[in-house]
C-alpha cells in the first residue's frame, strides 16, 4: 500500500472518530446546515475545537 493511500485512510479514520464524538455530543449538522459526513477533516476539527471551547471540562478531545 502506498503512502498516499495510507494518509487517506488515516484521514477517514480521524473523520469517523470526530463525527462519532460530535454525534455523541448531540451535534448532527454543521453550522451551515451540511451533514457531518459532508465536511472535510479540517472543518470537523474546527467544529470540535468550537464545541470543546463551549463545553470546558467535557471529555471531548
Amino acid at each position: 500500500m502506498d503512502q498516499v493511500t495510507n494518509l487517506r485512510r488515516l484521514d477517514e479514520q480521524q473523520k469517523e472518530s470526530i463525527i462519532g464524538q460530535l454525534i455523541s455530543a448531540g451535534i448532527y449538522k454543521l453550522v451551515d446546515g451540511r451533514d457531518l459526513y459532508e465536511a472535510t477533516l479540517s472543518e470537523l476539527e474546527s467544529e470540535m475545537r468550537y464545541i470543546n471551547s463551549q463545553r470546558e471540562g467535557d471529555v471531548l478531545s
